[in-house]
């Protein structure tokens, strides 16, 4: 869907070329990778169009690096002298600003290959882990303090847990380690600690071929190696995301071929990599947008009105709380003497600068055309804006919020086309003058109760002393305004709600 962007005068949906870029750039790929899938990973690499090449010792790899376009480091076939390798490739990368690709091949199954990986990921230059979800889980358990409990949400490991958690999981380990996330599985995940996206494609055929997984980690290094050339229209997370429902619609395409026969089936899945083109990418939705409870914690809404009109002062309040522990920021521009136009555009460019560095998630309120001319990672509307359909076919994969108040605007609301939910006002608030009559924490239960399944988000009149309320009664997180806004130090205010939204 097209149309006028009244604040950048032009098409608000660029059109994805991901695939004719790649084949384009040819870009080249250094592969790692174990002795077994070599042949197979050159030639898939050749099929969507990327350069592959083999390297086996630091001295070619001095030769080779500075016309790579991204690095592969696959630890299949592990022994001690090849970690030696893998670091002095690591430091050759990190020195020509080359991403690395780290696949960390069966570190769930032993503590020496889990070791290792640590050890890469620890050199903190790794751009982007890929794994299946059980090597995922691994990483991030050796990692993480929090999740030692035996009565964890998350559960005890990913192949008998939710498919929610890997979400989580990806979304988590991102942040932890400050680079995207791929966790594969009957459905993938990425994550790139901001956002996090599901892909459904693929086939279970997949896993009976050896090497389609460690093929998976240099095609991601391939395209990978192309982002810049897409950073400003697409986040790093929904970017991957393509990229994997590509790698799955072949496998999907290949089967249509071979029927479920292993050996048919490699010698069409080469052929589909290599005659898909970026039609098939936008012909569907292939990527869902997926919201985890972690990212609506501390959700904290403001604009110049919320603060004297001080466009310098919203700044400095902003990153104070991001700082602080905020998960969400809404830029929330609406009231007598606000912003419009170029100057509202500019305000919210450098809110979303500011949001980005600290990985906290950027929504904007109401204004779809902003949201959209932004790149922000979400919109949120009322039930009096644009219906919800209208926003999604406009902003693609960004997240779509919804505020519901009652049932009845449940029942009355497409919910199909959101993401999550404000509900509220929870207590009686001065922020918003035409505010409804509190409804108290009790009614996000109350919808639940009554089909609601989104994450949901309390907002109104919340304080550090009535938040628990609001969580316990079933809400992801609080939203503030005042309570971080007028706080005499907001990023003191925000790492409070981050504390006890975490505490649950």
């Amino acid at each position: 869907m097209t149309y006028e962007n009244s604040y950048i005068k032009g098409q608000t949906c660029p059109e994805v070329h991901i695939l004719e870029s790649l084949r384009q750039k040819n870009p080249l790929v250094i592969c790692i990778t174990n002795d077994v899938v070599r042949t197979f990973t050159a030639n898939g690499l050749l099929a969507i169009g990327a350069s592959p090449i083999m390297s086996e010792c630091s001295e070619d790899l001095k030769d080779l690096i500075v016309y790579a376009s991204a690095l592969l480091i696959n630890i299949g076939t592990l022994t001690p002298e090849k970690v030696g390798y893998y670091k002095e490739a690591i430091k050759l990368a990190k020195e020509y600003d080359v991403p690395i690709i780290l696949d960390p091949v069966g570190c769930h199954a032993g503590a020496y290959r889990l070791s290792v990986v640590l050890d890469l990921i620890k050199t903190g230059s790794i751009s982007l882990l890929r794994g299946n979800q059980s090597e995922v889980k691994a990483v991030y358990d050796a990692l993480s303090s929090d999740n030692k409990d035996e009565n964890s949400p998350l559960g005890k490991g990913v192949d008998g847990a939710q498919v929610a958690d890997s979400a989580i999981i990806a979304y988590r380990l991102a942040r932890l380690i400050n680079c995207p996330v791929v966790a594969t599985g009957e459905e993938d995940y990425v994550s790139d600690g901001t956002r996090v996206f599901a892909v459904p494609h693929g086939h279970s055929i997949m896993t009976a071929v050896t090497g389609t997984g460690c093929l998976l980690g240099a095609v991601l290094a391939a395209f990978f190696g192309i982002y810049d050339s897409f950073k400003y229209s697409l986040s790093t997370g929904e970017f991957l995301a393509y990229a994997l429902a590509y790698y799955g619609l072949a496998g999907e395409s290949a089967v249509k071929v071979s029927g479920i026969k292993p050996g048919s089936f490699s010698i069409a899945f080469m052929d589909a990599l290599y005659t898909l083109d970026d039609e098939v990418l936008v012909s569907e939705n292939r990527v869902q947008s997926v919201v985890v409870p972690d990212q609506l914690q501390v959700y904290f809404v403001c604009g110049t009105q919320d603060i004297a009109l001080n466009k310098k002062r919203l700044l400095e309040i902003v990153e104070d709380a991001c700082r602080g522990g905020i998960t969400c920021f809404q830029f929330r521009e609406k009231g007598d003497g606000t912003l419009e136009g170029q100057q509202k555009l500019e305000l919210a460019q450098q809110l979303q600068y500011i949001c980005a560095k600290y990985h906290v998630l950027y929504i904007i309120n109401d204004d779809v055309e902003l949201a959209v001319a932004v790149n922000a990672d979400g919109i949120h509307v009322g039930q009096d804006d644009m219906c919800l359909e209208d926003v999604r076919n406009i902003v693609g994969h960004k997240i779509v919020g919804i505020s519901i108040h009652s049932i009845e605007e449940l029942h009355k609301t497409d919910v199909l086309y959101a993401d999550c939910v404000g509900v509220g006002p929870m207590y009686t608030t001065s922020s918003k003058p035409d505010a409804q009559e509190p409804c108290g924490p009790e009614r996000t239960a109350e919808l639940q109760a009554e089909g609601l399944t989104l994450p949901c988000v309390g907002i109104g009149g919340i304080t550090i002393d009535n938040a628990m309320a609001v969580l316990r009664a079933g809400a992801c997180g609080v939203a503030v305004i005042s309570a971080i806004a007028h706080a005499e130090k907001p990023y003191e205010a925000a790492r409070q709600f981050k504390e006890l939204a975490s505490s649950l």
